[in-house]
């Protein structure tokens, strides 16, 4: 079926560094979906700006400094969505809270289990401190060893309440490396360090997952309109 594509927007907050993932697979046409893309930087000089200059990606900063800023903040992205007909919205490392717009898809990547590692304050080294506490109990009440195999998942879901509670679009297994598990157990690595080691870990497989999910939500939307949704 022949399509004309819809356009895509990825707000980021950071480095970019999912968001280079997302633009770097849709110029090699990864995602014929996508008929256009743009990034979207809630803050000024961030290093997702420079990531999409380089990929030559259209840019814009739509700033929002503080939660107090957040309502107005969502004001203006809101108009820009609609300015550029964006239909599918993709927070790759987006700090702040992102308000429904109408007719528009917005999808998140959370780096673990959205139903047991999910919810609000959960976002950085929080999740992975929280899934390798969730290990430690087990290993003290020995219910299993430092030798078993451990895992956490990647998770791409849409945007909705409660938070981090929508539907998955993508679900995948990472396996926790053996030396992360067991320099916790012996204690040769602290709470955080073992979580900073998992967050570095679990952000490679973010990049290979996170353009297949972006490409299968934009496909859903393609069926749909030809649906006459």
């Amino acid at each position: 079926m022949e399509t004309e594509g819809i356009v895509g927007g990825i707000i980021a907050s950071g480095g970019g560094t999912d968001a280079n993932a997302i633009m770097g697979a849709y110029n090699i046409g990864f995602m014929p979906e996508l008929k256009d893309l743009v990034l979207i930087s809630t803050k000024a000089g961030a290093g997702c700006l420079a990531k999409a200059e380089k990929q030559n990606v259209e840019s814009v900063v739509i700033e929002c400094r503080d939660k107090q800023n957040v309502p107005d903040f969502n004001r203006r992205l809101g108009q820009f969505v609609k300015e550029k007909n964006i239909e599918l919205l993709i927070l790759a490392g987006c700090v702040w809270e992102i308000y429904p717009v109408e007719g528009v898809l917005v999808i998140n990547i959370h780096p673990a289990d959205t139903q047991k590692h999910g919810g609000r304050y959960m976002y950085g080294l929080r999740v992975h401190e929280r899934v390798l506490s969730e290990i430690t109990d087990v290993l003290y009440r020995e219910l299993k060893t430092p030798e078993d195999d451990f895992e956490t998942y990647v998770t791409v879901h849409e945007v909705g309440f409660p938070i981090d509670q929508g539907p998955v679009v993508m679900k995948a297994p990472v396996h926790i490396p053996k030396d992360i598990i067991m320099g916790l157990h012996k204690g040769t690595l602290s709470l955080k360090e073992a979580a900073e080691k998992l967050q570095k870990h679990v952000l490679e497989f973010e990049w290979i997952y996170l353009p297949a999910a972006v490409r299968a939500s934009a496909r859903k939307l393609i069926v749909e309109k030809g649906q006459g949704r």
